[in-house]
């Protein structure tokens, strides 16, 4: 059995890679139908990772940034833009989104309240 794939690349050259067992070409370059299935659920598992959903949950903090932490980061993306480090446009979208945080994080605390309050009397009228 041969070192390295028989196959040759898209650009021409000698593929590099290690044959699979009884081939004398790798797992892209085999012809055996086992591979190619494997290659197929392999394409696809790839594709599923690579979707914009599973990079932006990738992308989610496991805890919300605190209205500490945006005012920190506001403050230094004004200072930078200040010394002309950053262009207005990024400091007044990064405000834009501080400021929406705040606004949901305020909602999400009224809901949280409102529905406590909704469950304290719903058990008193029993």
């Amino acid at each position: 059995m041969p070192e390295h794939c028989q196959s040759e690349t898209k650009r021409g050259t000698r593929c590099t890679a290690t044959p699979v067992p009884g081939d004398d070409r790798c797992a892209w370059h085999s012809e055996r139908p086992e591979w190619v299935e494997k290659r197929r659920k392999w394409s696809a598992e790839g594709g599923r990772k690579r979707s914009n959903a599973e990079r932006a949950k990738k992308a989610l903090p496991t805890e919300p940034m605190t209205t500490a932490e945006a005012h920190a980061w506001v403050t230094v993306a004004f200072k930078r833009t200040l010394t002309g480090a950053m262009e207005p446009g990024v400091l007044n979208a990064l405000a834009n989104a501080a400021k929406t945080m705040t606004e949901l994080a305020k909602s999400s605390d009224l809901e949280d309240r409102l529905s406590d309050l909704e469950r304290r009397l719903t058990g008193r009228s029993a």
